[in-house]
């Protein structure tokens, strides 16, 4: 009896000893293979060591610039029929990111080679934002940048064409230099005061800014113009828009600004 107790218990053993290896060869491999570290390459491993060196320490708000544009003042004393001149104020995010808004006043007084006279003046606006292509360059004053912007202005405008006097009868006459669409022959003189109109646009910017001195800064833009929408006189269309350029055509802008930094230090 004795002898089948100790035949049972040690048989017992074995299986309990089988068992239990059979448990640790199955669970301790697997635990030890998901702990095992993740190869990186050799090439990847600067880079991530660079990564974690320099954390991002760029706050959201990095400055503010207050801008005045004077190519339009300058190019209206070398003989332009446009004389417009604005102030920008461009918000920093990120060292990214600048939104921007700009407020102007343009205004033209010309003749045309038909006759026409025509003039007008008035503020307008555009609003929108600019993106930093050199965000991640070592210089953080200076840098090139793409943006777009919305337009718009609302003025008046006057237009008439002034008449001719008869050398005979001293009566005015018609002008030989218009043509009546309608009707056809030479225009009768006309004149049209304070016409009213709403025109908006887009704009696509291009442009750079560089550091000249401490805050002092200046900078140049590229501006592709197309128009949205326009609502005018039934008497005439407006020959020129404020802050937009000839009303019949897409125009091609430029401005050259003197930009200052605002002493608002980013923390």
């Amino acid at each position: 009896m004795g002898h089948r107790i100790l035949r049972c218990s040690s048989a017992s053993a074995i299986v309990l000893s089988i068992s239990l290896f059979l448990l640790f060869s199955i669970v301790f491999p697997a635990g030890a293979q998901t702990s095992r570290p993740t190869h990186v390459p050799k090439r990847d491993q600067k880079k991530y060591k660079k990564e974690e060196a320099k954390p991002d320490t760029i706050p959201l708000f990095y400055g503010a610039y207050v801008g005045v544009d004077i190519f339009g003042i300058g190019s209206n004393l070398f003989g332009s029929d446009f004389m417009s001149s604005e102030i920008s104020l461009v918000a920093n995010l990120k060292n990214k990111f600048l939104p921007t808004l700009e407020l102007g006043y343009g205004s033209t007084d010309a003749w045309n080679e038909t006759g026409i006279h025509y003039k007008s003046s008035a503020p307008y606006f555009r609003i929108g934002a600019d993106y930093n292509t050199m965000s991640k360059k070592k210089d953080k004053s200076s840098y090139l940048f793409v943006g777009l912007r919305y337009g718009m202005s609302s003025f008046k405008y006057n237009i008439n064409s002034l008449p001719m006097d008869d050398p005979i009868w001293g009566d005015a006459v018609q002008n030989p230099s218009l043509e009546d669409g309608i009707w056809g022959g030479a225009s009768v003189p006309f004149n049209h005061s304070n016409l009213k109109a709403t025109v908006q646009w887009f704009e696509l910017v291009a442009g750079v800014k560089v550091k000249v001195y401490k805050n002092f800064n200046m900078g140049w833009a590229i501006r592709m113009k197309y128009k949205i929408s326009a609502s005018m006189s039934e008497y005439a269309d407006p020959w020129y828009v404020p802050g937009f350029g000839k009303y019949k055509s897409n125009n091609i802008g430029v401005t050259y600004s003197l930009i200052y930094t605002l002493p608002i230090k980013a923390k």
